[in-house]
């Protein structure tokens, strides 16, 4: 995922709980087991709670009032219920908030495909690798490489991390968009010949709002383009303070992994059930 991306629509709703967990003396969710045995011991911001700090950004967060869906949102459900936790959502701020509010102990964990990338590492801990977001190039055309897309005009939405590069490459053909509707909105006008962007979003995105003819092909590795060369992997953003979350989370998605459940939930929302075979961890 890109630093930050800019997403019209965004919740306004922030600390709502969305999924179930274990409580104490006032009874037990529904979904939790009775007499919850977390699998694991760590603290949180709030007791029993494990805050998320998200926004809106298909298929990998989605918010629906105080419901968080998506890849994301049906793993952490997860998470939380085999931790005896309530899911509490974040999503004030949008975007750009989501890791300052784990960086600040606002929230517990980050989620809405954040990459791993150096950069991130310094400020917060990274978890390992859930599934992997490769770039794709979108386009009418059917345009496979980068190479076939000189002299064309070319998009991407801001805070990508091939934006530079892009741009070093196509010079004033490449154009940063502030979102993403703005972006395919030109794709479909014919203002623009390709988009640069991942899979996953523009796969979730065309299920709603498809543009005749376009496909949505994977990035080739070009050696000009880094993040062309290795897929992001999508990673939950913890505190560096809390060491202990951080090993629990691991904890579960190797288990998930293990079960099956990454790749099922991975098939739920339209990505290929191998985005789970993420291999050892890198960043970008």
């Amino acid at each position: 995922m890109p630093p930050i991306r800019t997403v019209a629509g965004l919740a306004a709703a922030a600390l709502a709980v969305v999924a179930t967990g274990c409580s104490g003396s006032s009874g037990t969710p529904s979904g939790a087991p009775e007499n919850c045995t977390p699998q694991h011991q760590f603290s949180t911001v709030t007791e029993g709670t494990l805050t998320v700090a998200t926004y809106q950004f298909a298929p990998h967060t989605l918010i629906n009032g105080d419901q968080l869906s998506g890849i994301e949102g049906d793993l952490l459900a997860e998470v939380a219920r085999r931790e005896c936790l309530t899911l509490t959502l974040d999503s004030a701020g949008g975007a750009s908030a989501s890791v300052p509010s784990v960086q600040t102990g606002r929230a517990d964990l980050a989620a809405g495909d954040w990459w791993r990338t150096k950069a991130r590492a310094e400020v917060v801990s990274l978890s390992d690798p859930i599934y992997l977001d490769q770039g794709a190039i979108v386009s009418k055309a059917g345009y496979t490489s980068l190479n076939e897309l000189d002299g064309k005009k070319v998009g991407s939405v801001v805070g990508n991390l091939w934006n530079d590069e892009l741009s070093t490459i196509f010079g004033d053909n490449f154009t940063v968009y502030q979102d993403g509707e703005s972006v395919f909105t030109d794709l479909g006008a014919g203002r623009i010949d390709a988009v640069v962007d991942s899979v996953g979003a523009t796969t979730a995105r065309f299920q709603t709002t498809p543009i005749a003819g376009a496909q949505v092909l994977p990035l080739p590795p070009d050696p000009r383009v880094a993040t062309s060369e290795r897929p992001g992997q999508v990673n939950w953003p913890t505190s560096k303070d809390n060491p202990q979350l951080t090993e629990a989370v691991n904890a579960q998605i190797a288990a998930m992994r293990s079960d099956g459940t990454i790749a099922r939930t991975l098939e739920k929302y339209g990505l290929p059930a191998d985005t789970a075979n993420v291999g050892q961890p890198y960043e970008l």
